[in-house]
């Protein structure tokens, strides 16, 4: 009786525990990017606001790489001094960095 209980029980456990097995992934789990708790873009830090960055700190390399503006003129910036870069955060939000620390010397609103 007692293996009858136990079958019993498992098929129970089964039944309940299909549906939450065919239910649809989160939606990052189907290609739609990460989830909230993961960090800003390209493996940014948890926590990461694209707004919240500050004079001073250091952005990290990942946000340094591939977001240099290098045709200044055309967003209305002045040329970065010698190992200086403009890097842009978004439409209206440039941030000049050193290029070999990270450390945001300025930044600037359009």
């Amino acid at each position: 009786m007692s293996s009858r209980t136990a079958m019993l029980a498992l098929a129970v456990a089964l039944a309940v525990a299909a549906p939450a097995a065919l239910a649809d992934p989160p939606p990052h789990a189907r290609g739609k990017g990460p989830p909230a708790h993961a960090g800003g873009p390209h493996g940014a830090p948890p926590g990461w606001v694209k707004n919240a960055w500050r004079e001073g700190e250091r952005l990290p390399l990942v946000e340094l790489d591939g977001y240099w503006v290098s045709d200044y003129e055309r967003y209305h910036l002045h040329a970065p001094p010698p190992g200086h870069r403009w890097v842009r955060q978004d439409d209206d939000r440039y941030l000049l960095v050193a290029a070999a620390t990270g450390i945001i010397v300025d930044i600037l609103t359009r």
